[in-house]
């Protein structure tokens, strides 16, 4: 599994899968599969984000993704305290080499915000018709991972998203220029989070 050893990246069996106690003083490390949007789209998300601090009077460089974290998270698999599960990125990454992988085209149209905590509302790009081959293709590889960890920190409900920063308020929805690409394939990644440091562990082609 030379995947599995990314550098600066350290993989213990002591935490629990699927959450702790985040009132701890250890590290919260995050494994998940991901959809990690191309330079040129990033780009254009880029821009998105930029417009809304715009029309909204919003600071720059202020709680935003960085261009090259911008991604759709497909499963969340579990949050560890202070490093992740070996075994259990060696299982997701069986299950994933082991499926179907159609490639698929994804188109965001739209921009808003989720609800979140105080202050961090993610702003997020959205979309309808454009997100059902995602949609579809999300939902076997949640199957397919729930059939083999039994338990993961996402649900078959699914709302695929682009978060771009994270406000003190709920913005408004609007339509944007749609930024469209052809997935070519899905990562699993290892995130320190509050560090922005991403770990990839491995990359399967689609199509």
């Amino acid at each position: 599994m030379k995947r599995l050893r990314a550098e600066g990246m350290t993989m213990t069996a002591q935490a629990t899968q699927g959450g702790f106690d985040f009132g701890t003083a250890q590290s919260i490390e995050r494994l998940f599969v991901g959809l990690m949007l191309p330079a040129a789209q990033a780009g254009q998300a880029v821009e998105v984000r930029r417009r809304s601090q715009e029309l909204y009077g919003l600071k720059e460089g202020r709680n935003e993704v960085r261009s090259d974290r911008l991604h759709v998270t497909l499963i969340h698999v579990g949050d560890y305290a202070g490093s992740i599960r070996a075994d259990v990125a060696a299982e997701v990454s069986a299950v994933i080499a082991a499926m179907e992988r159609p490639s698929f085209v994804v188109s965001f149209d739209r921009v808003g915000s989720f609800g979140g905590a105080p202050g961090r509302h993610p702003h997020v790009l959205l979309g309808e018709a454009g997100v059902e081959a995602l949609k579809a293709f999300r939902l076997s590889l949640w199957e397919a991972i729930h059939r083999r960890l039994k338990k993961t920190l996402s649900n078959p409900q699914f709302n695929p998203h682009v978060t771009l920063m994270y406000g003190e308020a709920r913005l408004p929805e609007r339509a944007v220029a749609p930024i469209s690409w052809r997935a070519t394939e899905v990562e699993l990644i290892h995130s320190e989070v509050g560090r922005s440091t991403y770990h990839t562990l491995g990359r399967w082609p689609l199509g």
